[in-house]
């Protein structure tokens, strides 16, 4: 049964069904798994921290997301299809368990973010093209 996302408990269900799905995605699993090897126990906790102090504004979040995301495209490219998965995935991950105004909210956020990433990284691209680097 589907309930409104209202606390940290709720974001941590929301996050570990969001990476059981996205792990397991032939697209996404590889570039988790073996490019960025992540270790869940460490990995999540932080995410936990974003999406907390996204919708409910705590604060908790202490890194910076953008250089994460332009650090992991030195290792391997990230293109408009991951950020297009990664999105479908986590939608429908959320529809799937909440509802209520800050469920639509984590999605318009994820949409924003994932647009945001993306720019940086075509615009640092350019760049890179211009420059000849």
């Amino acid at each position: 049964m589907k309930k409104a996302l209202e606390n940290r408990e709720d974001i941590e269900r929301l996050v570990r069904a969001f990476y059981q799905k996205m792990l397991a995605d032939p697209e996404l699993g590889p570039l988790f798994l073996r490019v960025a090897q992540i270790s869940l126990t460490e990995h999540l906790p932080p995410v936990y921290d974003f999406w907390e102090s996204a919708l409910f504004q705590t604060g908790s979040y202490r890194h910076n997301l953008m250089d994460i995301h332009l650090a992991f495209h030195q290792k391997h490219r990230l293109e408009k299809a991951h950020f297009d998965r990664w999105l479908e995935l986590f939608t429908q991950t959320v529809d799937e368990l909440f509802t209520g105004e800050r469920a639509q909210g984590a999605k318009q956020r994820a949409r924003t973010i994932a647009t945001i990433i993306q720019l940086k990284i075509d615009h640092l691209e350019k760049q890179r093209l211009e420059f000849g680097n």
